[in-house]
């Protein structure tokens, strides 16, 4: 009974120690290197099943006293391998100008991979030693790693990182003491006393997270007198308020304005994404500087707008529309803790913008808020909803975003009243590929709308920092053109499209060495969009709910142009999001042919190469099948619950403890004529296609229901499948251990490794081909594993006639 609690919580504070580590990583430097680190560091599962294999039969005699000393060495890893990382020089963008931040990345790898190996070996001991019970050791894997991942999230809505850290930690050195029991007393007493003192130092110095000198916040206490002046931390994100005289926020102000900015506080989300909350003293006349952005173009166009904001940040947009006399504003953020620091906390600051009468605030995700309302709006806004640097960078290439999708400009679209109008505001990259990919996204939202003539609906400008583009619900008409005209021209704006434009009335102020923007309008709306798509240096083509990968503009076929015509001056612009997604799929495969290929000459003697071969292709196709069903349905689940971060808790949280239920239940039900993977894997597949064809269909029919009813709604619809897909592996592995139970810590190892390449390989097969596609490879994965198994193995107590 102790190994079992002892499992659930090494598996518990295993995947908080992960979810912690990303969130963590996602502040000090950007979610995509956090991506990279932790997949490679996974790999200690797979590592930790080579170890296993070489020295089963020695592990296997004294089970207690390494498990226990394992597990202690795990506890103490915890704090030690966080508290070495933060002592790493790494520099992500440095990397390829500097062969020595290789080294300090290989430092990173290993630091975190030892945790990772160190509790994954004492579950791999588990399945080794009681190869009997192991449906019930992998129903406690499952439901401790479910735990840990609930458990993570909510507790980063009470407590600061570094005391979860100490949580899990104790949680760990819990799961070493139990079996620890089994030793004499003073083995006992010795190894408490020799790991407790230790894991209590590194707790009490553990070191503060170290953010990048290339992340806003840090470049902001560069400033003169810059003080933080607050924080808070959720699993929606850090937030930091900063003062400085010098800070500023008017992104793409007008080279025309030459009035004064009011008094602002910068607010920093993951250290990163800035907005400003505004001492404008109570007196909308000095947000004149306001109207020298582009973003307030629509509010020379309408008369007094109701207007909806999506993404109402520190307030900036919510006083654009209250200096333009808008009748009513409502405005949307997704993160509570924003909305709070604005009104409570700085609430005299900002002259208590959110209270405003004619001012309403509700907490949501912005499209989620949409699709649960038939309200309709004058005006549509689209706030800056991340930091030019990262956005410049392609630091979110690999991040999905369902705010611009087809689908998603549709729905707001119709949520515009007749004469009502949708505006985006993005940043201007060089060379362009934001604001074109924007346009085009317009342009088949308003063709899918049944808009005959979408040129007409369209307005687009820029300046020399940010892009605006207006789609309106119904054709701009002359006199509003004339107003556009006369805004740009007195704001030294550029026009890259209006209904009736002249090419000498583009690239006129903010030169570019050619007009791009105005050019790719053209061909975007003719006969040539498929040939402009295809020969454009970017991919531009409009995201889609099933790709919803708007940041994503690499072409692998434009890569040697670029690299011929730019050389190293290329690298700056390269879409590093997708090129780190690159290099972890390479790194992941490499370091796992070691780690799967090597136990293979050291096992010539325990099993045949039958064996091997099978076992290999079986376990490889079960995580692969795994991963790729699971993300495709964070993804999927990300439309009916809208908060990512409750999709991700929900849905890994659903998949694994289910998954546990149907391995503790898989040994306790039995078929006739059918074997339990048999049955496992033909539920799986019913009831996925059943949700590729329904779920859709059953989002819709709930999106009005609160979030809670939604996420029991969710749990409900994820349970069958989960069920189903928690059998596979522990039958696979009773039939291993009556077989060829020398494999079992292999075939541990093997699903570890696949696991992690498949995270990471569904994500880049996503952003190609749709989630869709995932989840048809999942299926067939499962299929082929099957197939390829089950007719080799074969236990009679499995199959009742």
């Amino acid at each position: 009974m102790n190994i079992f609690i002892s499992v659930f919580l090494i598996s518990l504070s295993m995947l908080s120690y992960e979810i912690l580590l990303m969130r963590i990583f996602s502040v000090i430097s950007w979610s995509h290197f956090a991506y990279m680190v932790i997949s490679i560091a996974l790999l200690g599962f797979g590592v930790s099943g080579t170890f296993i294999s070489l020295l089963q039969e020695r592990l296997k005699r004294r089970f207690y006293q390494f498990f226990s000393l394992f597990a202690f060495l795990f506890s103490l890893s915890l704090p030690l391998c966080f508290a070495l990382s933060q002592r790493i020089p790494f520099s992500p963008f440095l990397i390829v100008w500097y062969s020595r931040e290789y080294l300090h990345l290989l430092e990173y790898y290993l630091v975190f991979l030892i945790p990772f190996f160190l509790g994954a070996t004492c579950i791999g001991l588990s399945f080794l030693k009681f190869h009997q019970k192991i449906p019930r050791i992998y129903f406690v894997n499952l439901l401790g790693s479910g735990a840990g991942t609930m458990g993570a999230v909510l507790a980063m809505y009470v407590l600061p990182p570094l005391s979860i850290l100490g949580v899990i930690t104790i949680l760990a050195f819990l799961s070493a003491l139990l079996p620890a029991f089994n030793l004499s007393k003073k083995a006992f007493i010795t190894a408490t006393a020799v790991f407790l003192v230790p894991v209590l130092f590194l707790l009490l110095h553990l070191p503060q997270p170290r953010i990048s000198q290339y992340k806003g916040l840090s470049v902001a206490l560069k400033l003169p007198q810059a003080e933080i002046l607050s924080q808070r931390f959720s699993p929606l994100g850090r937030l930091d308020v900063v003062r400085s005289p010098a800070i500023r926020y008017a992104p793409g102000l007008s080279l025309n304005f030459k009035g004064k900015i009011p008094p602002q506080l910068a607010l920093f989300i993951d250290a990163d994404s800035m907005c400003a909350i505004t001492d404008f003293r109570g007196d909308l006349s000095n947000l004149r500087y306001l109207d020298y952005l582009t973003s307030a173009l629509p509010y020379h166009l309408l008369n007094e707008p109701s207007v909806l904001i999506l993404g109402a940040g520190g307030g900036s947009e919510v006083l654009c529309a209250l200096y333009h006399n808008a009748s009513s504003i409502k405005a949307v953020e997704v993160n509570p803790q924003v909305i709070d620091l604005v009104k409570e906390e700085y609430g005299e600051f900002s002259h208590h913008l959110y209270s405003h009468p004619r001012v309403s605030v509700k907490i949501a995700e912005g499209r989620g808020f949409l699709e649960a309302t038939d309200e309709k709006y004058d005006l549509i806004q689209i706030s800056l909803l991340d930091s030019f640097s990262a956005s410049a960078a392609g630091v979110y290439a690999s991040s999905e975003s369902y705010l611009y999708t087809i689908e998603a400009i549709k729905k707001y679209i119709e949520h515009l009243t007749p004469q009502g109008i949708l505006s985006i505001t993005r940043w201007v990259k060089t060379p362009p590929r934001d604001g074109i990919k924007l346009f085009a996204t317009a342009v088949e939202s308003l063709e899918d709308l049944g808009v005959k003539d979408p040129s007409s609906h369209l307005i687009f400008i820029r300046s020399w920092a940010t892009s605006t583009l207006l789609v309106a619900r119904s054709a701009f008409i002359p006199s509003q053109i004339e107003r556009v005209k006369k805004f740009t021209e007195e704001r030294l704006f550029d026009l890259i499209w209006y209904p009736g434009i002249r090419s000498e009335e583009t690239n006129r102020y903010n030169i570019l060495a050619w007009p791009y923007y105005y050019e790719a309008a053209q061909k975007i709306l003719s006969e040539e969009r498929e040939k402009f798509y295809e020969d454009y240096l970017f991919y531009i083509r409009p995201a889609t709910d099933n790709r919803p990968y708007f940041f994503h503009f690499f072409k692998w076929k434009s890569l040697p142009y670029l690299l011929r015509t730019m050389g190293r001056a290329w690298i700056p612009f390269m879409e590093w999001g997708y090129v780190i997604l690159i290099a972890t799929l390479v790194q992941a495969i490499g370091a796992s042919i070691l780690l799967v290929i090597l136990p293979l000459f050291f096992l010539k003697k325990r099993a045949t190469s039958r064996d091997k071969l099978r076992v290999f292709i079986y376990f490889l196709l079960l995580g692969m099948g795994y991963m790729f069903m699971e993300i495709s349905f964070i993804q999927k689940f990300t439309l009916f619950l809208f908060y990512p971060i409750y999709s991700v808790a929900v849905v890994i949280c659903g998949f694994l403890i289910f998954s546990g239920w149907g391995s503790y239940l898989s040994e306790r039900i039995h078929f006739k004529r059918m074997s339990t993977i048999e049955v496992a894997i033909g539920g799986i597949v019913t009831i996925s296609l059943i949700y590729l064809i329904w779920l859709k269909e059953i989002f819709a029919s709930f999106i009005w229901l609160p979030d809670w009813l939604k996420i029991s709604l969710s749990l409900l619809l994820i349970a069958p499948l989960a069920f189903f897909m928690g059998m596979p592996f522990p039958s696979g592995l009773r039939r291993v251990s009556s077989n060829a139970p020398s494999l079992i810590p292999w075939a541990w190892g093997i699903n570890g490794c696949s696991s992690v390449i498949s995270a990471v390989l569904a994500i880049i097969l996503a952003i190609s081909g749709g989630f869709n596609l995932v989840i048809g490879i999942s299926l067939a994965s499962y299929t082929l594993a099957a197939v390829s198994f089950i007719h080799y193995y074969y236990i009679p107590s499995d199959l009742k006639i």
